[in-house]
């Protein structure tokens, strides 16, 4: 066998027979028996994927296809392909943990066992709905890898991971009141907007005050597809007028980060702040308040089910592709409902409810 390892280096090492040439590798030995186990494995496949490498390009196999590494490969799919996708900056953050893991293997080493030990590395210290989102992304590396460096994807249909839903509420008038008490005018606008809006996170962080016109906002570059027109409530115009100063970005202050990836994060530690002030949870781990169900969510909620307008109107206001969300929104029923259900509240007087 042509891996060997050496008193001098921590990393396993190869011999490659057809070349008489030694190889260092980035494969850490490992200090625990499954850690060795498992860097012992995959200094093998890496032998024989090396060695097959060797063999098609010294015979010139008419069925060898190039030969890159997955670090290479991804420096390229990310300016060339991510680069162009509505969904850059998360995609970027995935492919970062992907390249960690993979980075030195042969785009032909990377088959399900492998995928597999990934997603055991990861579920230490990421949830399995992150895992997925980031296999989903490989997935379409590798497909997109047809047929230049493979013949075909090793991981196409591969089963996800089951990932439990995190529990999510929606945010009572009277959360959203004491948070606006508290905030500072940005703060109160970018939670009015997506409330009453329904635009998205990332696209509020792009409004410029060219935007506005009167009272309707474009929303210039959306994640869903082609720029649209919103209308704003009399209280999202009144907040906008609120925030002072002549910076072209209306939330300039949750733009200060260097890398744009940033920006949301910073929009989500501000409501953790807010809500701590004002002794709410926070957090989906928690059962609290967070960002996209306290504002997008429960304003599409609001007015499917407690002001009953037609579902193509708000999937129009909302910016959805389709309707399968909203459909979502009809298919759910609130908690107080569910207690009405089994007798633990009486339901209202048939008066009250024409009335409302």
């Amino acid at each position: 066998m042509g891996v060997f390892t050496r008193p001098d280096s921590p990393v396993y090492w190869l011999y490659l027979e057809t070349t008489k040439a030694k190889e260092k590798t980035a494969i850490r030995i490992g200090t625990t028996v499954a850690q060795q186990k498992d860097s012992a494995k995959l200094a093998e496949d890496r032998y024989h994927q090396r060695m097959n490498e060797l063999a098609a390009r010294l015979y010139q196999l008419p069925t060898a296809v190039p030969a890159i590494r997955f670090a290479t490969y991804a420096a390229t799919y990310r300016t060339d392909t991510i680069a162009h996708h509505r969904g850059a900056r998360r995609e970027r953050e995935l492919l970062k943990n992907l390249v960690a893991f993979f980075g030195e293997d042969l785009l032909t080493a990377i088959d399900q066992d492998r995928v597999r030990a990934y997603q055991t590395s990861r579920s230490r210290t990421a949830a399995a709905r992150t895992i997925n989102r980031e296999i989903d992304l490989l997935k379409a590396m590798l497909r997109d890898a047809v047929p230049k460096y493979l013949s075909a994807s090793p991981i196409a249909g591969m089963r996800r991971l089951r990932a439990i839903p995190p529990q999510r509420r929606l945010m009572t008038a009277a959360e959203e009141q004491k948070l606006l008490a508290v905030g500072d005018p940005q703060d109160r606008a970018i939670l009015i907007l997506g409330r009453d809006t329904l635009v998205r996170l990332g696209d509020l962080l792009d409004l410029q005050r060219r935007d506005r016109k009167g009272p309707w906002l474009y929303i210039a570059d959306p994640k869903a597809g082609a720029g649209y027109d919103v209308p704003l409530s009399p209280r999202a115009q009144g907040a906008l007028d609120a925030i002072a100063g002549d910076a072209p970005y209306y939330f300039a202050k949750f733009r200060r980060a260097e890398n744009p990836r940033d920006w949301p994060g910073s929009v989500r530690q501000r409501l953790e702040y807010l809500c701590r002030k004002v002794h709410l949870k926070y957090g989906r781990t928690h059962g609290g308040i967070t960002f996209h169900w306290g504002t997008r969510r429960t304003g599409a909620t609001a007015l499917l089910m407690a002001q009953g307008k037609p579902l193509p109107v708000v999937q129009q206001l909302g910016g959805w592709k389709t309707p399968d969300v909203l459909l979502k929104i009809y298919s759910e029923v609130s908690r107080t409902d569910l207690l009405k259900a089994v007798g633990a509240l009486p339901p209202r007087s048939r008066s009250k409810r024409k009335s409302a």
